[in-house]
C-alpha cells in the first residue's frame, strides 16, 4: 500500500510549550472566558458517550450547552484532552485565541483544572468535510467554494497575522461545516507559529514527526523544515480528495496507480459530467503546481485562492450558456502526488 494514499496520523507533536508555559494562564483568561469543571460536567452530562461527536488523536469532542453571551442554552463543541494531549491543548489555547477570521472556528472559553485540558468552542452543525466526501452529496460547485473557504483561511494563517501560522495537518477532517455550509479550520494542535511574518517567510525546523500520510510533503519528512509550502501541498491533496471518491478510493490504489492513473477515472460519481471542461483545466492546473515535489515551485495559498475563484467563474458562466446537458472531460491528468523515492529510515 502506497503510504502518500493514506490518512494515517502521526503521533506525535512540536508546539511553542515554552511560550505557551510561560504565557499561560495569565494572558489566556484575559482573552476568553474560564468555565469550572462542574460547568462542562453538566454541559456534556457527565461526559456522556452518546454526546461525543468526534474523536482526536488525544481528545474526545462532545455537544453540550453552556451560557455565552447571555444565553442559558448556546450550544457548543467540547473538545476534552486526555493526558497526552497536553501540549496540544496548550498550543491550541494560545493559538486560537489570536485568530479572528470567519474561516477559522471560534474560540469560547476553557477549562484548566488539575489534569483536565477541556476547549469549548463554536458547534459546527454539519459536522467535518470528510463525511459529506464519503456520502457523495456535495455538489461540484459547493465544492468549489469550499475549497475557496479553505484558502482563504489558511491564507489568512499565513499572512493576516503579526506572526505566520502553519496548520500542519489539513484535511478533510480538520474543515468544519457550519448550518450555511461554510468552512471553518480547525485542528491547531500541532499548529506551528513562525516568524514575524515577511515577504520571504523562512524556515522552520522541528524534530518530531508531524502531520498525516499523504498530506505530508516530503521535503519535511527529509530535512524536518516547515514553510508555507507545507500547507500548500496539503491543499493540493485535499483539491484531489475533493473530485476524487474519497478516501476510501485513494488508499484502496496501488504506488502505480496512484501515479499514473488519470484523475478523471476516479472522479466521483455525482459531479461527473457537472464540471466545465475550462474550469476542470483550472483546477487540476492548481493540483498539480500544489503537489510539486519541489516546494519553490508550488504557488502560494493566495494565488490558489485567485485561481479557484476564476474556476468557479468559469464553471457558472458556463452553466448559463450550458444549462440542459452533461460536459466531457477529453484531458487525462496524470498526478505524481509531489512523490520522489527516498531513505525510508530517514522517515523512521
Amino acid at each position: 500500500m502506497f503510504l502518500n494514499c493514506l490518512g494515517m496520523c502521526c503521533s506525535k507533536l512540536t508546539t511553542n510549550t515554552n511560550s505557551s508555559q510561560r504565557r499561560f494562564p495569565t494572558l489566556i483568561e484575559e482573552l476568553c472566558h474560564q468555565y469550572s469543571l462542574t460547568d462542562i460536567r453538566k454541559a456534556t452530562n457527565n461526559f456522556d458517550q452518546k454526546r461525543v461527536i468526534g474523536n482526536g488523536l488525544f481528545s474526545k469532542v462532545y455537544k453540550g450547552c453552556l451560557q455565552h453571551d447571555g444565553a442559558s442554552d448556546y450550544t457548543v463543541a467540547i473538545k476534552r484532552f486526555d493526558n497526552q494531549g497536553r501540549e496540544a491543548f496548550n498550543n491550541e489555547i494560545e493559538l486560537l485565541c489570536q485568530l479572528r477570521h470567519p474561516r477559522c472556528v471560534s474560540l469560547i472559553g476553557f477549562c484548566n483544572h488539575q489534569n483536565e485540558k477541556i476547549l469549548v468552542y463554536e458547534y459546527m452543525s454539519n459536522g467535518s468535510l470528510d463525511k459529506h466526501l464519503q456520502d457523495g452529496e456535495l455538489s461540484w460547485k459547493k465544492r468549489l467554494e469550499i475549497c475557496i473557504g479553505v484558502a482563504r483561511g489558511l491564507h489568512y494563517l499565513h499572512t493576516g497575522a503579526k506572526r505566520s501560522i502553519f496548520h500542519c495537518i489539513l484535511g478533510p477532517s480538520t474543515i468544519l461545516l457550519d448550518d450555511h455550509m461554510e468552512p471553518k479550520l480547525a485542528g491547531f494542535g500541532v499548529s506551528v507559529q513562525g516568524s514575524r511574518f515577511m515577504p520571504k517567510q523562512k524556515q522552520i525546523s522541528v524534530d518530531r514527526v508531524l502531520g498525516t500520510w499523504g498530506y505530508t510533503t516530503t521535503d519535511y519528512v527529509m530535512d524536518g523544515t516547515i514553510t508555507a509550502k507545507w500547507d500548500v501541498f496539503s491543499f493540493g491533496f485535499l483539491l484531489l480528495e475533493v473530485v476524487c471518491r474519497g478516501m476510501f478510493y485513494l488508499i484502496s490504489l496501488t504506488e502505480k496507480e496512484c501515479l499514473e492513473n488519470p484523475v478523471e477515472e476516479g472522479l466521483d460519481p455525482i459531479i461527473k459530467g457537472k464540471i466545465a471542461p475550462d474550469c476542470w483545466q483550472v483546477f487540476v492546473d492548481m493540483m498539480v503546481t500544489c503537489l510539486n515535489y519541489e516546494p519553490d515551485e508550488r504557488p502560494t495559498i493566495g494565488e490558489e485562492e485567485v485561481q479557484l475563484e476564476h474556476a468557479l467563474s468559469m464553471q457558472e458562466q458556463a452553466d448559463i450558456t450550458n444549462s440542459n446537458s452533461e460536459y466531457t472531460l477529453l484531458s487525462k491528468t496524470i498526478i505524481s502526488l509531489g512523490v520522489k523515492q527516498f531513505d525510508t529510515e530517514k522517515i523512521l
